[in-house]
């Protein structure tokens, strides 16, 4: 079983991966490319938009515990006749993208051909809620806007904090276990067992 559609060889000359990100938001769907000037169609008819100020980091799965946060983030310089993209992002709030999916796509390509009528849909690979928007300006002009994504084991980061007795352990499965009800609650011995 492979990630990879059939028919594609990742191991063959291929020309490439392109990543692309699928933001649900309140005003529908919207697709775009990192890292890559263009629009780009793909089988499904759907089109996604791309700019190399675009950029996603720390996009990982969950290991040793630790949920992995990462951003997405655009980098711009504002155009001063145009409407204020930040001021815009601003009206919205954080709850416009807040508890929304970003679902992480690589298109395969195996000819250069494929750029222009690809062969293989998007294939989905990771999917993260959004959860902050950060904006930022630097100077007159230049301004940042970051998504903060979180992993979907967020709940990973930490402890269940559930104590280890009957009502502990009916909220961790469901259901009442009496079987704890004799578990020991204290190390304290009348006697000692070994010398």
């Amino acid at each position: 079983m492979s990630f990879f559609p059939e028919g594609f060889d990742p191991r063959g000359d291929a020309i490439g991966l392109i990543d692309l990100v699928e933001l649900d938001t309140p005003d529908g769907v919207m697709r775009f490319m990192l890292g890559a000037d263009g629009r780009f169609t793909d089988v499904n008819g759907n089109t996604w938009y791309g700019s190399q100020l675009l950029s996603a980091s720390g996009l990982e799965s969950a290991i040793d515990g630790v949920a992995p946060a990462g951003t997405l983030s655009a980098a711009f310089i504002q155009d001063p006749d145009a409407p204020s993209v930040v001021s815009e992002l601003r009206a919205l709030g954080p709850e416009y993208l807040a508890g929304r999916a970003a679902r992480f796509y690589v298109q395969p390509l195996a000819r250069i051909e494929e750029i222009y009528a690809p062969v293989h849909p998007p294939q989905l690979w990771l999917t993260r809620t959004m959860r902050t928007l950060t904006l930022a300006a630097q100077g007159p002009v230049s301004r940042e806007v970051s998504i903060g994504l979180e992993a979907w084991s967020e709940g990973r980061r930490t402890a269940a904090r559930i104590a280890l007795n009957t009502a502990g352990h009916a909220a961790l499965i469901g259901e009442e276990n009496p079987s704890l009800e004799w578990i020991p609650t204290t190390d304290f011995e009348e006697e000692k067992l070994w010398e």
